[in-house]
């Protein structure tokens, strides 16, 4: 599968570094703005990567358990864990499928940020992690779900890109093909040339609003970046959706 091979590779984070601490700041702002929750309530960080936003929680006194299927990812956010300067945070990793996992409610918080959902081929599979998601929270806990907005998107896509990061050329070409988007990413060093995809399904804010419903999740609130804004079908990049169990 293409997420086994690309999250396991340290270019995954060189390509995505822009999404640094301040980003996962201004996050983690937006959650405590939109929910009233204590700081040592315990939280969920669903498929965490190199773990910046556990970390943002941990640091807000939250007791924090992160997950993600990258071995790789994973021993990024415990080294990025043992080298903070803040000690003592409650915060532990692991290695997990998403697709299977059941807290069997003991999370008073879910958290599933950067649009790390949709990686499967097929909606079961996919909406399995809303069931799970579900499962995992106590009656009253809240989910906080970050995703590309498919309106936008679809009108919006840039079909080709060229940039440097470091010493690396890194050329992307993109495109839409029965609700999945893919992304064509070589990375080039040198001679050496790297050659990764990403293949996304996309779902539109109407299919969540029937996911959520469907395993006792309200949705409470729409924004449509991390900032706060107010989401809009047609103008806003991502979907950001705050939901309660009930």
């Amino acid at each position: 599968m293409w997420y086994k091979e690309w999250f396991s590779n340290k270019f995954y984070l060189e390509l995505y570094q822009h999404r640094d601490e301040e980003d996962a700041r201004w996050m983690i702002n937006l959650l405590q703005r939109s929910i009233s929750v204590n700081t040592k309530s315990k939280v969920l960080d669903i498929a965490c990567g190199s773990g910046r936003h556990s970390l943002e929680l941990a640091r807000r006194g939250f007791d924090v358990t992160g997950f993600d299927l990258s071995e790789f990812l994973i021993k990024e956010a415990k080294k990025g864990l043992k080298e903070s300067v803040e000690k003592d945070l409650k915060i532990k990793f692991l290695i997990k499928d998403m697709r299977d996992f059941n807290f069997k409610g003991s999370f008073d918080i879910a958290v599933n940020i950067f649009t790390s959902f949709g990686y499967f081929e097929n909606d079961a599979e996919n909406f399995q992690v809303i069931k799970n998601v579900s499962d995992s929270l106590k009656k009253g806990g809240y989910f906080v779900f970050d995703f590309i907005n498919k309106n936008y998107l679809e009108k919006n896509i840039v079909p080709y890109s060229v940039s440097r990061k470091g010493k690396f050329t890194v050329k992307q070409k993109r495109r839409i093909e029965n609700d999945f988007v893919i992304k064509e990413i070589s990375i080039k060093k040198g001679k050496e040339v790297l050659e990764f995809n990403e293949v996304l399904r996309l779902y539109s804010l109407n299919e969540f609003k029937k996911v959520f419903e469907r395993y006792k999740l309200r949705i409470l609130d729409l924004y449509g970046d991390y900032s706060g804004n107010r989401f809009n079908l047609n103008k806003s990049q991502r979907l950001i959706i705050i939901a309660k169990k009930y």
